[in-house]
């Protein structure tokens, strides 16, 4: 039965519709899209470390990430169906990289792996914060109507002790939650002085405590995005329509080696299958985060400033063609 006033229903999809290749599509996309994940499974922030880690064996961790007390998270990803080999070896890296959980992400989870990791979990709660916990989530693709392709992330198995305390909010006013947030409030802070003494760009205006708008022109906007060690700055191209997203994303795109060429750097370009946002960035050298030491920061905010104005000047040409 349907009707005007009754949602649409989520209809599944190939996941090769939206990421058609493991480890050349969707590895990449989920490590950008790392606080969709722990949004989900309401760990708190989860902050990209890097992607295709060594590991001990000769072997590679797909993902490292690192939570709000800078401890290790071990996430690994595979097409179809989750099995023993992925597994045993998403224990295996957390283990060898001091991992405080791991996270297995696949189409879909056996109910002997999802026993196991209900057991494993149950046995590492017992060991308290030296325990490595588990974590098995499905992803899923679909549309809703005539939408375009969106996914959807499903817990199937994890610690109990994490649904209890996130369910009273323990881990949003935590220690770590208190400090992370004075750390990124003093590198606004820090920058927003550096860019008010050089240059004709406006301080950038924080919008969330992990990015802040610098220039917004129609669809485009100028930010900067900052995480522990490092902060990019960033064209976000956003419209609230996916298609006219790709559309502008594609007539910049065209132009990409006369921008690489007049900046003298080489960009990310980020055309998001799963999400709406398409995206630009760079990370300059010597650009700081908000755990930097202080000692290195001035530096860093000198480095962000000056690759904030060249970023802008050479895209926003392009840009005014566009709006």
């Amino acid at each position: 039965m349907t009707g005007p006033n009754l949602p649409q229903e989520f209809k599944l999809i190939d996941i090769r519709e939206v990421w058609p290749g493991e480890a050349k599509d969707f590895t990449p996309w989920l490590a950008d899209n790392l606080e969709a994940l722990s949004e989900h499974l309401e760990i708190g922030e989860l902050e990209l470390d890097s992607t295709e880690v060594d590991v001990p064996g000769g072997r590679r961790l797909d993902i490292l990430a690192k939570d709000a007390d800078g401890r290790n998270w071990a996430v690994e990803n595979q097409y179809g169906e989750a099995d023993h080999d992925h597994l045993t070896r998403a224990l295996a890296y957390a283990v060898g990289l001091e991992c405080r959980a791991v996270i297995v992400v696949a189409e879909s989870h056996r109910d002997e792996f999802v026993a196991v990791a209900d057991e494993w979990n149950r046995y590492s709660e017992a060991y308290g914060s030296d325990g490595i916990r588990l974590f098995l989530v499905a992803i899923e693709a679909g549309r809703i109507g005539d939408s375009v392709p969106g996914f959807r992330f499903r817990l199937v198995a994890g610690p109990n002790e994490w649904k209890s305390e996130t369910a009273t909010g323990a881990k949003s006013t935590s220690d770590a939650d208190r400090t992370r947030y004075e750390q990124r409030k003093g590198f606004w802070s820090g920058l927003g002085d550096a860019m008010a003494t050089e240059g004709s760009l406006p301080t950038p205006r924080v919008s969330r405590d992990n990015w802040a708008t610098i220039v917004s022109r129609g669809p485009f906007t100028f930010q900067f995005v900052v995480t522990m060690t490092l902060c990019r700055v960033e064209l976000r191209v956003d419209s609230n329509d996916g298609d006219k997203n790709d559309e502008l994303f594609n007539s910049l795109l065209e132009d990409r080696e006369a921008i690489h060429e007049t900046l003298g750097s080489e960009l990310e370009w980020i055309k998001n299958p799963a999400h709406r946002v398409n995206r630009i960035y760079w990370e300059p050298e010597r650009a700081c985060g908000y755990r930097t030491p202080a000692v290195e920061r001035q530096a860093g905010y000198e480095a962000l400033v000056d690759a904030a104005h060249r970023f802008h000047d050479t895209l926003m040409p392009y840009v005014e063609r566009l709006i």
